[in-house]
């Protein structure tokens, strides 16, 4: 068995190697692929063609949330949107800020758990600005000397109260509680344009009340200086490009309604990738305007807020967490915790289209023209998607319909139940293993199959992408642009390249050169290990055949009839060699020559050879009745067969090459052959031959111990009979031959001349019975030397 394995195992790597070609360039192409997954997922990535690569990546992963459409959402989350129908009826906006103030009290009344404004409150409501226009001219005139009516200072100053709608929306977060207002971080010069110093400052301080609730570093810093952390954190948040420049914050007096524990503040930032889609959101972003970064603060997202405040989180349960590689997680107490990437990103599971969620228009909510019950315990976020308004935005589910809002509830409701699309170590390493495997083994079983079946490997593909979205709907992220379109794609479609062209070129050279001499399996076999056709020894059984008496009847006939009589004949014979897997050598002259075990080793090499030989003349008396049909010549031949070890394999020339057989058991066949002439027979093979040979077809008999010329050691020959054609009658011809023989070897001639007698009795034309009965009488009539030992010496070649 371990012999068997070995052998099976040398065989593989043989195939392998005669395929090198092909398997280098599956090495290439995986490589290839290692580089650019590295690159482009892994590291950063510095050249256009990484950043490609990747948006094909984010195209797919797009595709999949199409593919997949809408899943259920969370019910304790619903938008408050403020849209064209609150326009209609409310006016135009912005709104006052009265008409907010009724919805947060609407909504506390309802039994709503947290309201999150995706709205910056940053300059003062303007409805009451005629009477502060007012107020100040007549102050003015005071000055002058002309005081105002006081009924009327009065009156203005009631006015003044009752259109304050600044206060009352203050006082209406104040009753709620658990508001959080929105702020929003400045990026661009654009954004900065028109906002001085001091109005930056100003923003600055009024954030600065609503740090990211708690901040911790992980033992992993080590002794690395308190001082020198966050800024490493933050030198990371900008080479992401997520250090803002400016922030846009509420007005004051909105910022302190909501300076207690149970409110507070939060950006609503989300990131924008090159393709112009959303899909992921930072939960923290440094910020500050200390040239010493030391000195920021980390903020939290409107998200992460309103998380914090619906989960009655005290700050100090509410904590994030950052070593030296980045951001480590977000905990939202003990049990839900979360881990963003490196500098706090979180991809959005989105849940489907635009308006998956509930929404309520915010003119139904102020005017509190929604069912009771429909904000109980719910968080409510509020948002605008009316034209001109709107915070409207791409998302994987494509077109620029997407409320910003929305974004925000499908995150949020990701960390309530935990339905995050995941990009971590696990499908890396998935990721990795498919690059791999349509690399290496797939490349080994491109190097080795047939060129018709290589298609195959592109159907891989649909598998690929079934396994690929199934790790999708249950939140892995696996890539599929690189394992496909970069590894399988190309290693299939370059090696079936390579193999048309090289290799394929070089079987047709091989086919064209081999189909003449073996059968198509044989062929077949040769292609795939082209290096069995060098030189080598090998055992074999080779086969002579020759006609009888050819010279006279090529003198019968022209030049255009013997060729067509001789075709003819030499076609069948060949279609046998090849029909018993044979390999024809060659014809010479009117003789074919073949050989068994060659170029493929066949353990029953001798068993084909002689069943082949049957064969033929089998065939050959059915083509002897059609000659006689035909009054053309009969043609009839003669086979020797020997087994034994000789030269095999392409040889001649550089001009000319022929794979052939030679040596001393070539000649021994060729001389078999010609005994027949002496013993009258049709097929003679050589006791290697016999000794191999495992055949109930085949009938043998001993036919003598010759010497012939060239050799000292003498060699026993037999005749092939055909079983099957001869029946039971073979048995005893055989038996009566072999009784003859015995007492000829014993020197009794008299006996043995009886013996070859009864068999010419009976089967008069069997040439061996009739050569051993004259040796018989030749022996009585003067008997041979004492130490005569049965040997016949042949006198020709």
């Amino acid at each position: 068995m371990p012999d068997r394995f070995g052998q099976r195992l040398v065989k593989i790597l043989r195939q392998w190697w005669n395929h090198k070609g092909s398997l280098t360039i599956s090495l290439i192409v995986t490589l290839a692929a290692l580089v650019i997954y590295y690159v482009t997922f892994l590291g950063e990535r510095p050249m256009p063609l990484f950043d490609s690569i990747y948006r094909l990546e984010l195209s797919s992963l797009d595709y999949r949330f199409q593919a997949r459409g809408r899943i259920k959402t969370d019910p304790r989350i619903v938008i408050v949107d403020i849209d064209q129908q609150s326009q209609e009826v409310l006016g135009r906006w912005p709104f006052p800020r009265f008409h907010f103030a009724r919805l947060l009290d609407n909504i506390r009344e309802d039994g709503g758990k947290v309201v999150a404004f995706d709205i910056t409150f940053s300059k003062p409501d303007e409805t009451a600005k005629p009477l502060d226009e007012l107020s100040s001219q007549l102050a003015e005139q005071e000055k002058k000397g002309t005081p105002p009516n006081p009924v009327v200072s009065a009156r203005i100053e009631a006015l003044r109260k009752e259109y304050d709608y600044d206060r009352q929306f203050a006082d209406a977060i104040k009753r709620f509680g658990h508001v959080v207002l929105g702020n929003y971080f400045l990026y661009t010069q654009t954004d900065l344009k028109g906002l001085t110093p001091e109005v930056l400052e100003n923003y600055a301080n009024a954030i600065a009340y609503f740090p990211f609730p708690d901040v911790r570093t992980l033992p992993s810093f080590g002794t690395t200086p308190a001082t020198e952390r966050l800024p490493q954190l933050i030198e990371k948040y900008e080479q992401a490009g997520l250090v803002p420049h400016g922030s846009e914050a509420n007005t004051d007096l909105l910022t302190g309604a909501v300076a207690s524990e149970a409110g507070g503040t939060g950006y609503f930032n989300v990131i924008v990738d090159a393709d112009g889609v959303v899909r992921r959101v930072p939960l923290a972003i440094p910020y500050g305007l200390d040239p010493d970064r030391a000195n920021w603060d980390m903020y939290a997202s409107v998200d992460v807020q309103a998380l914090r405040i619906y989960l009655a989180l005290p700050k100090e349960r509410t904590v994030l967490k950052y070593g030296p590689g980045g951001i480590f997680d977000v905990e939202f107490g003990s049990k839900l915790i979360v881990y963003p990437d490196y500098v706090s990103r979180l991809m959005v599971n989105f849940h489907g289209p635009a308006r998956t969620y509930p929404y309520v228009s915010f003119g139904e909510a102020a005017k509190k023209q929604f069912p009771p019950g429909t904000f109980k315990d719910k968080i409510v976020l509020v948002g605008a998607s009316a034209t001109g308004i709107g915070d409207l935005r791409v998302t994987p589910f494509g077109g620029l319909d997407f409320p910003g809002v929305e974004i925000h509830a499908n995150l949020i409701d990701n960390i309530l139940n935990r339905q995050f699309l995941r990009r971590g170590g696990k499908e890396t390493l998935t990721d990795l293993f498919f690059i791999l495997l349509f690399g290496i083994p797939l490349g080994i079983w491109l190097a080795v199959t047939q060129p018709r079946w290589m298609p195959l490997g592109l159907a891989l593909l649909l598998p690929f992408a079934g396994i690929v979205y199934f790790a999708f709907l249950h939140g892995s992220w696996l890539n599929f642009i690189v394992p496909a379109l970069f590894t399988l794609v190309p290693n299939v479609s370059l090696v079936a390249l390579y193999r048309v062209l090289i290799e394929e070129q070089e079987k047709r050279k091989v086919r064209s050169r081999f189909q003449q001499y073996v059968p198509p399996e044989v062929v077949r076999r040769l292609l795939d290990d082209p290096e069995r056709v060098k030189p080598r020894k090998s055992e074999i059984t080779v086969l002579f055949s020759d006609i009888r008496g050819f010279t006279s009847i090529s003198e019968s006939l022209d030049a255009q009839e013997l060729a067509d009589l001789l075709n003819g004949y030499l076609t069948e014979m060949t279609r046998i060699v090849f029909r018993y897997q044979g390999t024809l050598d060659k014809y010479i002259g009117d003789a074919v020559m073949g050989f068994w075990g060659a170029p493929y080793e066949e353990p029953d090499h001798a068993t084909r050879a002689c069943n082949a030989a049957l064969s033929m003349l089998a065939r050959l008396a059915e083509l002897q009745k059609d000659w006689r049909a035909q009054a053309q010549p009969v043609l009839d031949i003669g086979i020797g067969l020997n087994t034994g070890v000789a030269s095999v394999g392409n040889m001649g020339s550089s001009m000319r090459l022929a794979y052939t057989a030679m040596g001393d058991a070539v000649n021994l066949a060729s001389r078999l052959e010609g005994l027949n002439k002496e013993y009258g027979t049709r097929i003679i093979i050589s006791e290697s031959t016999y000794k191999a040979l495992r055949s109930d077809r085949v009938l043998v008999r001993e036919l003598d111990m010759i010497r012939v010329k060239g050799k000292v050691l003498p060699v026993i020959i037999y005749e092939v009979l055909d079983a099957e054609a001869l029946g039971g009658e073979g048995k005893e011809l055989v038996e009566l031959f072999v009784r003859g023989q015995k007492a000829y070897k014993q020197r009794d001639w008299r006996a043995a001349g009886q013996a070859f007698e009864q068999v010419l009795d009976r089967w008069p034309d069997d040439g061996p019975a009739r050569i051993f009965l004259h040796r018989c009488e030749e022996y009585l009539a003067e008997e041979p030397e004492a130490d005569w030992d049965g040997v016949y010496v042949m006198k020709h070649k």
